[in-house]
């Protein structure tokens, strides 16, 4: 196999330079598609650069300046002179089908892609120093790597490439992220925006299940776009029925149970049918196996198969990672810093739930603060929005806020902080804003 002459279009490659010397107006219908490392001969990379870089400051792509920027900037001798430029428009009838031909490229280069990748698989495969496990990730992980061309989604873009992007954003008042359907949190964040990871962090029975589920489940109403729920601590079966309690109104504690009344019967029915129509996805595997690169393999599938993420859940991040290890904040840390990383790859929003120390119950006031988050290493660093819930009901019995969660904006990297109440019933898990009479 090494003596095979690896996958290329010479034709197609002086045909698509020639075009675009033909016609100033070819290279604007092929820029988003064809790459300068999609041209296999080092010479066509380069005047192919050189025509991006006139079509990017609107200037034309003909003979003559293409020539003049090449001598300019001391290429031209390397890509073979003014003769070969010549030849390429000599050579070349018209521009008409240069779409068509630049896909011809594209797909010689991702041919030369899969063998480069099945090489490394092939290494990774003799390479004994890794698991198998992480020999599988890392396989997938490449292949799905040239399905997504994440390498032209990240790479290095001039501030006046952006400031175009960020004009048109604000010119049809883009908003980066989804609104959550309470108002007044909504105010405080934004709505739960794209590539931000989201922390809520509570103590146990605070409800932030709750919040996570009701966030999913909104989501999933709203954008109709796959809702991925990774669930360490509950079973798939009973994180659905928190679900189904939040659809029928029906008592979460007895759905866990498998007790149901006979006049709840078509409420559930009814729940049932909704819930069929979400694009909400869970994953329950255990904390022990679950890791970045599973998660990463796992989002890459359900991108795959149903098209772009709306939102990712973990409940909850200290579950994850070797629990039996001494410095548990490094642990927990390198997986927080994973979430946000992903949050970018994926373009979506990433909410991972977290625990509070068990010192607060010992403290007068009860609401915790960034500093009581368990295990919280990187955490603090790494969220770019830290929501901290607390329900004063659950310590003091008597109190006029019955069924009001605050959620305290503690942290907002892009905007304000504050404290907000919400209406929870934490029975079926519905959320509202409260109404002030």
């Amino acid at each position: 196999m090494t003596n095979k002459i690896p996958p290329q279009n010479l034709e197609a490659e002086e045909s698509i330079l020639g075009g675009c010397l033909l016609d100033p107006n070819a290279i604007g219908r092929i820029a988003d598609i064809l790459i300068p490392e999609a041209f296999y001969f080092s010479a066509h990379q380069q005047i192919y650069k050189a025509m991006l870089e006139l079509y990017n400051h609107s200037l034309p792509t003909d003979l003559l300046t293409v020539t003049s920027w090449l001598s300019d900037h001391k290429l031209l001798t390397k890509v073979g002179g003014r003769n070969q430029l010549s030849k390429l428009v000599e050579s070349t009838v018209s521009a008409v089908n240069i779409d068509h031909i630049a896909n011809l490229v594209v797909e010689q280069y991702q041919r030369r892609q899969l063998i480069s990748v099945g090489y490394e698989i092939v290494e990774l495969g003799y390479d004994v120093t890794f698991k198998i496990q992480e020999v599988l990730e890392q396989s997938e992980s490449k292949i799905f790597n040239l399905t997504s061309n994440k390498q032209d989604k990240f790479k290095p873009q001039l501030i006046s490439d952006c400031l175009r992007e960020v004009f048109q954003e604000l010119k049809q008042g883009y908003t980066p992220g989804y609104p959550t359907g309470l108002k007044d949190l909504d105010g405080l964040i934004g709505g739960l925006n794209k590539q931000d990871l989201i922390v809520i962090a509570a103590r146990a029975s605070m409800g932030k299940t709750w919040l996570g589920c009701y966030f999913a489940n909104y989501i999933a109403i709203q954008q109709q776009l796959p809702v991925v729920f990774f669930s360490a601590e509950m079973s798939s079966s009973q994180l659905t029925k928190r679900f189904l309690a939040i659809h029928s109104g029906i008592d979460s504690s007895r759905l866990i149970r498998n007790q149901i009344y006979q006049d709840e019967i078509d409420s559930l029915k009814q729940a049932l049918c909704t819930l069929l129509r979400l694009p909400i996805v869970i994953d329950d595997t255990p904390a022990l196996y679950q890791n970045p690169g599973r998660i990463c393999s796992v989002l890459r599938r359900i991108k795959s198969e149903r098209g772009n993420l709306g939102l990712v859940v973990m409940d909850y991040i200290q579950k994850l990672g070797d629990r039996a290890v001494s410095n548990r904040a490094q642990a927990v840390g390198k997986f927080s810093g994973a979430f946000k990383d992903i949050a970018k790859e994926f373009d979506v929003p990433f909410i991972a739930l977290a625990q509070i120390n068990r010192g607060v119950e010992s403290q007068t006031n009860k609401r915790p603060t960034m500093a009581d988050i368990k295990d919280s290493g990187d955490i603090e660093q790494d969220m770019d929005i830290g929501l901290l819930l607390y329900r004063d009901e659950y310590y003091n019995p008597d109190t006029q806020d019955k069924g009001v969660m605050e959620i305290n904006v503690a942290k907002n990297r892009n905007g304000a902080t504050g404290t907000c109440k919400v209406s929870l019933d934490p029975i079926i898990g519905t959320f509202r804003d409260i109404t002030v009479s």
